[in-house]
This record gives C-alpha cells, sequence and structure tokens, in this order.
C-alpha cells in the first residue's frame, strides 16, 4: 500500500491559517523538492511570503495583448474593405477616422473577450486534470499545500511525514 500512495504523484496537505509556511516550504526546499513542484492554495492572500515561484501568465496580460491584436485586425478589416472595394467621394476621406475607431473598438473587444474565455476555460481544464480538486476548508480560511511528485518518486513517505511534523491537519495523496 505505500508503494502506490508513492506512484500516485501528488500530496496535498491541510494546514490552518497561522501555519509558519515560510519554515514548511524551507523545509521542503531541503528535503529536495522543487519550487515548481510546491503549490500553496489559500483563499486569503499571502502577501509577505517568499514562494520563490515562477509566475504564470496573468489572465489581464491575456486581454490586452488580445486587446491590442483586436485593434490591429480592426483596421486591417476597415482599410482592407476600403482598398479593395474603393469608392469615389468627392474630397472625402476613403477611409474615414470614425469608422476605422468603431470597427477597431468592436473587434478589440470581441477578440479580448473570446481570447480570455477561451484562456480561462484552458485553466479551469489543466486545473481540473491536475488531479488537485478543490477542498472547501480553503474557502474557511485554511492554507492548502500540495507537493507533485514523479511517478515512482519514493520520496513520498518522507514528505508525508515532514507535512504532518509541520503541524498539517489533513494530509491526503491523490
Amino acid at each position: 500500500m505505500g508503494q502506490n500512495k508513492d506512484k500516485r504523484g501528488i500530496i496535498f496537505a491541510l494546514f490552518g491559517p497561522q501555519c509558519p509556511l515560510p519554515a514548511i516550504l524551507e523545509s521542503l526546499r531541503v528535503a529536495g523538492i522543487p519550487d515548481t513542484n510546491v503549490e500553496v492554495v489559500s483563499a486569503l492572500p499571502l502577501s509577505g511570503i517568499a514562494l520563490h515561484k515562477p509566475v504564470g501568465l496573468p489572465l489581464y496580460t491575456i486581454a490586452i495583448v488580445a486587446g491590442v491584436i483586436g485593434i490591429g485586425v480592426g483596421i486591417f478589416f476597415a482599410g482592407g474593405t476600403a482598398a479593395l472595394y474603393p469608392v469615389m467621394t468627392g474630397g472625402k476621406a476613403i477611409v474615414a477616422l470614425p469608422v476605422v475607431g468603431i470597427i477597431s473598438y468592436e473587434t478589440m473587444m470581441l477578440v479580448a473577450i473570446v481570447t480570455t474565455f477561451i484562456a480561462m476555460a484552458i485553466k479551469i481544464v489543466f486545473t481540473y486534470r491536475s488531479g488537485l480538486g478543490h477542498d472547501p476548508r480553503i474557502d474557511e480560511g485554511d492554507v492548502g499545500i500540495s507537493v507533485r511528485l514523479a511517478s515512482g518518486d519514493g520520496r513520498g513517505a518522507v514528505i508525508e511525514g515532514l507535512l504532518r511534523q509541520a503541524g498539517a491537519h489533513g494530509v491526503e495523496t491523490r
């Protein structure tokens, strides 16, 4: 039974809100667990705690980049339509700026909204497939720490003992 726990891959520990998080993370580093394999889950912001984790791409960055691409698409459509279908206008600009502005705004919003929706859907699917799930006690103020181990890594029992010794009031292997 101990070998199955080591092969499963994710150890999830639940701590109280006043847990010594920096000390727990440091003990995991000393045990040889890289920071990229440790995830801290909390309903509250964890300011002042140096997690030393690589930061993923924030959702607002995706929306801004998609919006800029949408502006380019709008200018392309407005300018391209005027170039492909020239209309003789007596003294007026063939490509009017208000029209280009409206079309660019609409395509900016469309591309930003659709891209943000797709990015969130992908993030939700990857979170679901990671096997972490969600513990409702985290919403009540507890802090969860998940440790991802490689398949066949024999340190599962050691990491579980380390987390229990640090004061976890629930340790699961998933």
